[in-house]
């Protein structure tokens, strides 16, 4: 990878950018951890902000974070957060939605409820934060799936989770237009 850090191009997520490029060089010439703080407060600017409340509140707690970061170990750790949240890996970033598989305990009335994706991985898998309500159930909990492209998550794609579905009434537009 060049030993910069980063992933080596424009794999698809970003790192090729000039932007990206000119933030890691501000990386390498920093000489210790205050220059590199500075440097990682310019890509939290830089960087979208993810939507929603659970967007902003990550946000200001990894903000929160950074600022009681004082050693080099622990603003890697920031980076590798800030990457997790915000970089897309094979057409997947964090805020994105998906429908996760659920079922009762029991193994009866499997359903797809609505998801949002929280982290993405350098090697491209990702974490999704799932809610679920039933009459006799509820619950929240987080589920990692592997790279969408690799062969375990083509296994999961469609069986454990899946791009949202169009309403009925749009899908029956979309095929009688075609």
């Amino acid at each position: 990878d060049g030993g910069d850090g980063g992933d080596g191009g424009d794999g698809g997520d970003g790192s090729g950018t000039a932007g990206w490029v000119q933030w890691r060089r501000s990386v390498k010439a920093a000489t210790g951890a205050a220059e590199l703080k500075t440097a990682m407060r310019q890509l939290g600017d830089a960087v979208p902000a993810a939507e929603g409340r659970a967007g902003r509140v990550w946000r200001s707690s990894w903000w929160a974070r950074l600022e009681e970061s004082v050693t080099l170990p622990q603003l890697a750790l920031r980076l590798l957060e800030l990457e997790a949240a915000v970089w897309p890996r094979h057409g997947v970033v964090a805020g994105m939605p998906l429908e996760a598989a659920v079922q009762e305990r029991d193994g009866s009335n499997r359903e797809w409820v609505r998801a949002g994706i929280v982290s993405v991985w350098r090697d491209g898998s990702f974490r999704v934060r799932v809610r679920f309500e039933s009459r006799s159930e509820r619950g929240e909990w987080l589920e990692d799936y592997a790279n969408p492209t690799s062969k375990q998550g083509r296994k999961e794609r469609g069986a454990e989770w899946r791009w949202p579905q169009p309403p009925p009434e749009q899908r029956g537009r979309r095929s009688r237009a075609a």
